[in-house]
């Protein structure tokens, strides 16, 4: 939905311009989640989160300038099966674990966790992108008109009674720690649909990871199925939980 340059700032470094396009700043609901995700950006100070340096509008179409991460996505180092995910995959998962809880510290839900909105720097360097979707954290589930987000990384509550919490972002979380860990998503079929047959289907669980990749260690294969349990009651229900048993797995 926006347009991408590089650019240069007053100082001659090098930026990064993320343009509305034109026919979707017409659209009320994007140009609106396009501003509050500019808004949302603004208040985290993360060093795991791209860095907003102003927003603005040319026009009537709105834009933000943010820092240059010279990095490939999650999802391409998936698709390729990059060696920097096996290197050591408990410190990229840690890295994701702790900036999706310090987003939930500070008052906001993600909701469009995905490899897509990964960067992985050479370094193993993680950094979130993307917050266009991100709302206010409410104590309780909050109740969407329009379901968000990738249909494959949506927790079973999202897309069946549009209900958002942090459980949703550590069901999404869970799924890319998944395939970033096996190369394969938890619930895969013979056509997409019977694939988002499974995913909502609470008799049906996610396929171990072992199974896939005999040599994932077992407590972190734990972890992450907790965070793909269909029931949310069943899930992690905070992010500091997560992250405490990524620590102890040290």
């Amino acid at each position: 939905m926006a347009d991408l340059y590089v650019a240069l700032d007053e100082q001659h470094n090098r930026v990064v311009l993320r343009l509305l396009k034109e026919e979707y700043a017409r659209d009320r609901r994007i140009h609106k989640n396009f501003l509050k995700g500019v808004k949302i950006l603004s208040l985290l100070r993360h060093p795991n989160i791209v860095r907003l340096i102003k927003s603005g509008k040319i026009g009537k179409v709105p834009y933000m300038v943010l820092e240059l991460i010279e990095a490939r996505t999650m999802r391409d180092l998936i698709l390729h099966q990059e060696d920097l995910l096996v290197q050591n995959p408990l410190s990229l998962i840690r890295q994701m674990a702790m900036t999706l809880y310090f987003v939930h510290s500070r008052g906001f839900i993600h909701l469009d966790f995905k490899p897509e909105n990964l960067m992985v720097q050479d370094n193993g360097h993680v950094v979130l992108l993307d917050f266009d979707l991100a709302m206010e954290r409410k104590n309780k589930p909050i109740k969407i008109r329009q379901v968000p987000g990738t249909p494959a990384y949506l927790a079973p509550e999202v897309q069946k009674q549009g209900l958002v919490d942090e459980c949703a972002d550590i069901y999404s979380f869970g799924v890319t720690c998944y395939e970033m860990l096996c190369y394969h998503k938890p619930f895969e079929d013979v056509t997409i649909d019977k694939a988002r047959l499974a995913q909502l289907d609470p008799k049906v669980p996610a396929r171990p990871i072992h199974r896939y990749k005999a040599d994932v260690p077992r407590r972190l294969e734990t972890i992450v199925l907790k965070c793909l349990a269909k029931d949310p009651m069943q899930r992690y229900p905070s992010m500091s939980l997560v992250v405490k048993d990524l620590e102890a797995l040290i």
